[in-house]
């Protein structure tokens, strides 16, 4: 007669009996044919039982979860049973807290010790008071029911039938002794596990299933074959849920991968397979182009098999970069997989991408294995893993470094991505280009990663000492028993092993063939710097002609990479503006391209194909051709240019630029004669030794680092540098640390920099530890995991990112709102109230949105506000509106927000002008 699910049943509703037995039924199918065995064992150790009883504890706590709805509070949301009193002073408490409130007490009473030094009482009641995603926090002195008398708990046949409830659960599952010890870490997981088996037991088309076979009493015997029913439908519930463990073909490189291995994939393949025995951290830094993806995905099928987990989670600084690393890992799983495999894209905008709007549209038409036109691409995704904060659980998952990080963030269902994280071996790509906040939330997130068994590949192109030490120290829980040995033990390139049972790590050195070494040429170039308005402005063209002469005239690619998307932009027009004079005098003409971060997502991703067609390994490089950019293709996209210019820059990111210049041997046949060699070009701030660096580059990179990397490399004469062989040391020249130390002759007449630099760093990393959930140790009250007022729209994993996303709009002369230009698609109107866009119209609007930080934004109105009837929708609602119109020359004006103007042209993207 008490009822737990009614929402969608058609009138009927489902006894809350059954769904507590449902759920119990889902936790044991999940904990013996889903959970990964490395996670089963963790969890058992740390709880001090048998992994057999592990698993029945949870099954019994599953069966608790809903007990709170037994409650005048919950139940009179449809009906109260005759006889059932409600008192008038019952407060409309959630069922999840009347749970822990309920719990608390009658776990005691069952025998659960609730001790300070072992509270397991307490956190068992915690961890399913949290199945909504929020911990509650409750004074152990106000668990006492008879101090809370009006909580809307009620008493008398209310708490007789919470007793008989709690009573029948027990007995039909058998439920073992209480576990001895229970850590903040294991009731973390335990409450997602719980989530998850709440999840899929309360699947609107499983419940109504389950209808036509209720058990004919709620005689204990009765419950008891309804219990072996719900088990017996469990299995298929799973699978059609696409929870399933990757399982991949064992072995060797050549067997996984169709080339011969170089020689950092060599040792890799030849050695870790000897050190791994249980979850670990490998750390790789290697230059770029040495095929550091391959290394991981050989690497972690090696550390999870031996670590018992069963997935991979390849994370990416980008989302760019995350979809191209979809496809690379959605080949290797067609190819390594024994069953077919649930891959998903975790990003903000992975919705819109192709190949998830392709599965979409499969499961529209009721399939769910789908194989792309190339075939390189086999997916078996279910639609259920398709939904909100679920796409993590699946087997395989690829997704932006936020993705990660968020499960060390206090927002809901945290703990749900913690889960869908301990159950695979989890590769962080780019880790050298990590903020200090990120790499402080990233310490976070490895320490829980350590203490739950998941093994760890970090991929880095340049690796400072002091950073290997800290990620070490957190994944490990512990730091080195002596710092000097990690840092001789750090190799360039090379690769660093470590488990928590190893007294050091083992690091080995990556013997590079003289034909993989190159001399990479620096040339320095001071650009120009006068005063407008009180502004520093950076003149590139002297420098940019000298050095581009030569690639108009004989052919040969080039990037220019500016530290600015407004400076990007002028470059840009400055280039095309001086291509566009040589045609005129009947000179040849290059092609000139350009990619920032403030093109709106369609445009931004057409461009980014059309970059990567160009200038990827088989690449169209018949023309001579130029791209301006930004920072966005310093990292993970797969381009190969005949010569690289930049901005001066941290010294390490110089080097990762690098990278992209002579990146494929295939491509140096048809290298102009004046491209033999690899050469970086660097723009750097007039002023040789005491260099005046402009502000503009100050407000993206501290100053410090800049003044290190120019005197670095002027210090080096001319002299090329030797890659590999210079890197580690360029590097750690370069990254002295977070503290202050010993003077540093590179910054004679700058200590005001460096210690401007310590104090930035100091501000990121509290920032982080502030915003950040505490680590393993010592946690034991769930509480302080979640917040209730924060939501991921409000929270960043980046310090001061982009985290507005504006939607610019054209008025025509029609009075309509068109997107993308005066005659572009008319802005999509809702169909009548309480209507939804479809997902058509919904991404046809966020294809025109642009990222900006707030900072930008400041001053927005009720004209920026979107309108009410987009509230209804996540995607939307947030967007500033940016309204535009066409002056008399034809040319866009955007709106005035604070002291700019933010407009969108169709050639360079949204530009601020002031």
């Amino acid at each position: 007669m008490l009822w737990g699910k009614s929402r969608g049943l058609d009138g009927s509703q489902y006894p809350l009996i059954c769904h507590l037995l449902d759920a119990a039924a889902v936790m044991r199918v999940l904990w013996c044919e889903v959970i990964s065995a490395g996670l089963r064992a963790q969890l058992a150790e740390q709880m001090g039982v048998t992994e057999e009883n592990a698993g029945r504890l949870l099954e019994f706590w599953a069966g608790l979860h809903d007990i709170g709805k037994i409650t005048p509070a919950f139940q009179r949301q449809v009906w109260v049973p005759p006889g059932y009193p409600q008192g008038p002073g019952d407060l409309p408490r959630g069922h999840d807290f009347a749970a822990h409130l309920w719990l608390a007490s009658a776990l005691r009473q069952a025998g659960y010790a609730d001790e300070r030094r072992a509270p397991v009482a307490r956190l068992v009641a915690q961890l399913l008071g949290g199945h909504h995603g929020c911990f509650h926090s409750v004074d152990p002195g106000d668990t006492r029911l008879e101090k809370r008398p009006f909580i809307g708990i009620g008493n008398g046949p209310w708490d007789e039938q919470r007793v008989a409830a709690f009573d029948a659960v027990h007995t039909i599952l058998d439920a073992p002794e209480p576990p001895p010890n229970l850590g903040g870490d294991t009731a973390a997981v335990a409450c997602a596990l719980i989530i998850l088996s709440d999840w899929l037991a309360s699947q609107i088309s499983f419940v109504k299933r389950q209808l036509v076979q209720l058990p004919d009493s709620g005689r204990v015997e009765d419950l008891q074959s309804f219990f072996h029913r719900s088990l017996a439908q469990a299995p298929a519930l799973l699978s059609n849920a696409g929870l399933t463990r990757l399982r991949l073909r064992a072995g060797t490189f050549g067997e996984e991968f169709p080339f011969e291995p170089n020689a950092l994939q060599s040792t890799i393949a030849e050695e870790l397979p000897a050190l791994v025995t249980g979850p670990g951290l490998l750390m790789v830094a290697a230059p770029m182009g040495i095929g550091k993806t391959e290394v991981a995905f050989h690497a972690a099928r090696i550390m999870g098999h031996a670590a018992g987990t069963s997935g991979i989670f390849v994370a990416l600084p980008t989302m760019a970069t995350a979809d191209q690393m979809y496809e690379r890992l959605a080949a290797y799983l067609r190819n390594r997989s024994l069953d077919p495999t649930g891959l998903t894209l975790l990003h903000g905008m992975a919705w819109l991408s192709p190949l998830m709007s392709m599965v979409s549209e499969e499961h529209a038409e009721g399939v769910g294995d789908i194989t792309s036109e190339d075939d390189t691409v086999h997916l078996a995704v279910a639609e259920w893993l398709l939904g909100a904060k679920r796409g993590i659980l699946a087997p395989a998952a690829v997704g932006t470094i936020d993705q990660a990080l968020m499960a060390v963030l206090p927002v809901r269902h945290n703990v749900l991505r913690m889960l869908g994280l301990a159950q695979k071996t989890v590769i962080i790509d780019e880790v050298h280009a990590f903020s200090p906040y990120m790499r402080r939330l990233l310490v976070i997130l490895l320490s829980w990663l350590g203490r739950l068994g998941a093994p760890v590949v970090l991929l880095s192109a340049t690796l400072p000492k002091h950073v290997a030490r800290e990620l070490y120290t957190a994944y490990l829980g512990r730091a080195p028993e002596s710092a000097e040995a990690l840092d001789l033990a750090q190799h360039y390139p090379g690769w660093t092993y470590a488990q928590r049972d190893m007294p050091t790590p083992i690091s080995t050195a990556v013997a590079v063939p003289q034909e993989d070494r190159r001399e990479l040429a620096v040339t320095l170039r001071p650009v120009d710097v006068s005063q407008r308005d009180g502004k520093d402005m950076v003149d590139r063209m002297p420098a940019l002609r000298d050095e581009l002469r030569r690639l108009i005239d004989e052919g040969g690619c080039a990037a220019v990479i500016c530290t600015t998307v407004d400076q990007a932009q002028e470059t840009y027009r400055d280039l095309r503006a001086w291509f566009d004079q040589r045609k005129t005098d009947g000179s040849a003409s290059p092609e000139l391209r350009l990619l920032h971060s403030r093109f709106p997502v369609g445009q931004r991703a057409r461009i980014t194909h059309d970059v990567i067609t160009t200038y990827g390994p088989n690449g169209d490089r018949r023309r001579p051709s130029v791209l301006v950019a930004t920072q966005v293709i310093e990292q993970s996209l797969d381009i190969d240019f005949d010569l690289m210019i930049s901005d001066l820059a941290p010294i390490e990111l110089l080097l990762q630029r690098s990278g992209r210049a002579h990146r494929h041997k295939s491509n140096d046949a048809s290298r102009p004669e004046w491209a033999a060699t690899p050469r970086l070009v660097v723009l750097t701030a007039p002023g040789e030794d005491t260099p005046r660096v402009p502000k503009p580059w100050t407000r993206v990179y501290p100053h410090a680092s800049l003044i290190r990397a120019q005197r670095l490399l002027s210090r080096r004469e001319d002299k090329p540098i030797s890659i590999p062989d210079d890197v580690q040391d360029l590097v750690d020249a370069a990254s002295p640390g977070d503290g202050i130390g010993a003077p540093d002759p590179l910054l004679d007449g700058f200590e005001s920099a460096e210690v401007e630099r310590i104090s930035a760093g100091f501000v990121e990393v509290q920032a982080a530890e502030m915003i950040g959930i505490a680590t393993p140790d010592g946690l034991t009250n769930l509480y302080s995991l979640t917040d209730r007022e924060i939501t991921e729209e409000l929270i960043s994993t980046r310090f001061d990112a982009d985290s507005e996303r504006v939607l610019p709009y054209f008025i025509g002369e029609d009075g309509d709102y068109h997107l993308g230009g005066p005659d572009g698609p008319m802005v999509p109107v809702v169909p009548g109230a309480g209507r939804r866009f479809t997902r058509e119209q919904c991404a046809e609007v966020i294809n025109h949105t642009i990222p900006l930080r707030a900072s930008l934004l400041q001053g927005r109105s009720e004209a920026n506000m979107p309108p009410e009837a987009w509230s209804n929708d996540v995607h939307l609602r947030n967007l500033v509106l940016l309204p535009h119109r066409v002056d008399a020359d034809g040319q866009p004006v955007g709106p005035v927000l604070g002291d700019q103007r933010l407009t969108l042209h169709l050639d360079v993207g949204l530009t601020t002008s002031f």
